[in-house]
C-alpha cells in the first residue's frame, strides 16, 4: 500500500524488533510521535509524509459526532513500543517519547471508556468494518495500558503507573464480564441499538488472539483453551486443514460464498503463535506448529510473496499481495519457534 496504518505498522515493527533491527523501528515510532493527535489517538491511516490518508470512516454517525478511529491502532503502537524497549533497552529513546507519545496516548485510552462496562467506547474494529466495542480492541487497550504502566514504573512516574495499571485491570474484568460468551469463547463485539447493548456471538479469530496476545488470560487458563478450541472448530478451512478464516461468514473476496470464509495468513499464524507459547516439548512444535508454517509457505508465489488471503479450493492468492502484515507475522512466528526450540535444548542440557 501507499499508506501507513498504525496497526499494520505496529505489527511490522514488532517483526523487525524481534529480528534485531532496532534503528528501523525507532524511525517508525518517531513517525508515530509526529502524527499523534493532540488528544492522544491515531486516525485511520497516513501518507508517508504524515498527511492523513483517505478513509471511509465518517465523523458523524446517526446525527452525532463520533471519532472515526480504530482504537486498537493507538493501543498497538504503545504495546509495540514496550516490546521494542524490552529488546533494545534504549531508555533514552523511551524518555524522549514518554510525554508526547506514551503518556498522551495512555491518557486518551484511560478517558475514552464506557461508564457502564468500563470497556473502551465504540470505535471501528480491526477489520475496519463495524463501529462497536470489540473483544480485540478491548484486549489491545488492556495490553497497551499495561505497557504504559510499565513505562511509567521504569521512569519513576508512580501516580501514572497506578492509574494505568488500575484501568487496565478494570478493562480486563470488563472483558471477562461483558465479552465472554457463556456458551464458550468470546463475543466478536457489542453493538448499541436503541439504547441496548447487543452481543454478537460470531466467532472471530481476532477475539481469541486478543485474549492471548495481550494477556487478558494466561496461556494455561481453561477459558482461553476452550476459546481456541472453538475458534479452530468454527474457522478452520475444510479444504486446507490449516488455513483459518478471520471470522464466520466473512464475504470479503469470498466469490463462492464459502463458509466460514477464505483462509487468511495472519489468522493461521496467530494459531501457530498460540501453540508455540503453549508447547511443552519439541514434539508439540513439530506436530502443531510446523504444519501451519508449511501451509503458509505453500500459499507464497515463486518469488516468496505472501498474500492477505487465499482461495480455499485452489490456494490462489486473493486481495492484497504482498501483504506486509502477513510477512511480519511469518517472521515473528518463525523466530518464536526457533526461540522455543532453543529453550527446550537449554532445558535438556
Amino acid at each position: 500500500y501507499s499508506y501507513m496504518w498504525p496497526r499494520d505498522g505496529a505489527f511490522v515493527a514488532m517483526a523487525f524488533d524481534i529480528a534485531g533491527d532496532y534503528p528501523l523501528t525507532k524511525r517508525f515510532f518517531e513517525f508515530c510521535n509526529s502524527i499523534l493527535t493532540n488528544d492522544g489517538y491515531f486516525l485511520h491511516k497516513y501518507r508517508p509524509d504524515g498527511a492523513l490518508g483517505s478513509s471511509w470512516h465518517p465523523w458523524v454517525r446517526n446525527d452525532e459526532i463520533a471519532l472515526p478511529i480504530q482504537e486498537d491502532e493507538t493501543a498497538l503502537v504503545i504495546f509495540a513500543l514496550w516490546e521494542h524497549y524490552q529488546l533494545s533497552r534504549d531508555i533514552e529513546f523511551i524518555e524522549s517519547l514518554y510525554n508526547t507519545l506514551i503518556k498522551k496516548a495512555a491518557q486518551f485510552m484511560v478517558s475514552y471508556r464506557e461508564q457502564k462496562t468500563g470497556l473502551p467506547l465504540p470505535s471501528y474494529d480491526l477489520w475496519e468494518e463495524t463501529f462497536c466495542i470489540s473483544t480485540f480492541t478491548s484486549s489491545s487497550v488492556h495490553g497497551a495500558l499495561l505497557a504504559a504502566a510499565s513505562f511509567a514504573k521504569l521512569l519513576g512516574k508512580r501516580g501514572e503507573y497506578q492509574l494505568y495499571s488500575s484501568v487496565a485491570e478494570e478493562i480486563r474484568l470488563g472483558i471477562l464480564k461483558h465479552l465472554q460468551n457463556p456458551d464458550g469463547g468470546f463475543y466478536k463485539m457489542l453493538l448499541y441499538e436503541k439504547g441496548e447493548t447487543i452481543p454478537v456471538a460470531t466467532h472471530d479469530i481476532s477475539s481469541v488472539y486478543g485474549i492471548f496476545k495481550f494477556k487478558v488470560l494466561p496461556i494455561s487458563d481453561p477459558i482461553l483453551e476452550r476459546a481456541v478450541e472453538i475458534a479452530r472448530e468454527k474457522l478452520t478451512s475444510s479444504q486446507s486443514k490449516y488455513g483459518i478464516a478471520r471470522y464466520e461468514g466473512d464475504q470479503y473476496y469470498n466469490s463462492t460464498n464459502y463458509h466460514p470464509g477464505n483462509p487468511w495468513i495472519i489468522s493461521s499464524l496467530w494459531i501457530a503463535q498460540y501453540e508455540i507459547a503453549k508447547a511443552k516439548s519439541k514434539k508439540d512444535l513439530s506436530e502443531k506448529v510446523l504444519p501451519i508454517l508449511d501451509w503458509v509457505v505453500s500459499t507464497a508465489n515463486p518469488a516468496g510473496i505472501l498474500p492477505e488471503q487465499v482461495s480455499p479450493y485452489t490456494n490462489e492468492q486473493l486481495s492484497a499481495s504482498p501483504l506486509t502484515w502477513s510477512h511480519a507475522e511469518y517472521i515473528v512466528t518463525t523466530i518464536q519457534l526457533l526461540q522455543k526450540y532453543k529453550l527446550f535444548e537449554q532445558t535438556k542440557s
